[in-house]
Parts: structure tokens; sequence; C-alpha cells
């Protein structure tokens, strides 16, 4: 018996990721991640992965300034992917759970069980 797994995310929020990743919008979501309700902005992968390069470029150390030079090569090939297999939020709120103001937030977009897009 041949089985074969298509792909379990929901091509509207696809799109969603997809035009955040060539466009730069910012649209607020509320997603149904492994029983949490997540809360943010979603944002291209290209701002994720700089901001996450930023974070790492304000540690002094030699290790933390070569993943921000990692993190800041891979925002410049962020917009070369056509598909969408990653989400990425600002300002996280995770229901429950004690997080930054200021967070920045991935996850698989197969991983995502339900959103709301708005506040």
């Amino acid at each position: 018996m041949d089985v074969r797994h298509e792909s379990c995310q929901d091509p509207v929020l696809e799109t969603l990721v997809i035009t955040a990743n060539h466009h730069d919008i910012e649209v607020n979501l509320l997603l149904t991640v492994d029983g949490f309700l997540v809360s943010g902005a979603i944002i291209s992968a290209k701002e994720y992965l700089l901001k996450c390069g930023k974070q790492f470029e304000k540690n002094v150390d030699d290790k933390a300034k070569i993943l921000s030079e990692k993190f800041y090569e891979a925002s410049k090939r962020a917009e070369d992917h056509k598909a969408a297999t990653y989400i990425h939020l600002k300002n996280v709120q995770i229901k429950g759970k004690q997080v930054s103001a200021s967070s920045y937030w991935r996850c698989r977009i197969e991983d995502v069980r339900g959103f709301v897009i708005g506040n």
C-alpha cells in the first residue's frame, strides 16, 4: 500500500506568509498551536532573521558575533523561497506563558491548527 503524506498546511495561511515574505506586510494573527493560543503580527522571514541577528550582535563574545553574521547571511536569501514552510511573528504573546514583549516567534505552518486574522 502506497501511503503519501500531503502537506497539512492551510493554503490561506500559506498565502499570508508568502505575501508577508515578498511584500513586508504585517497582519495581526491569533494562532492555535499545540493547544496554545499564540498572537502577534506576521512578519517576513527576512525581518525575522535580521532581528535574530541583531539580538546576537548585542553580545560581545566571538561565538555570538558568528551567529549574528549567519543570521544576516540567511536574511539575504530569505526572499528567494517561493514556498512557505514557517510563519514568523513579532510582538508575540502566548496565553498562559510569560514571554518578553519584544519576542519573535517561528513555527512550522503545518503545526498551526487554526487562526484568526486581526486583533
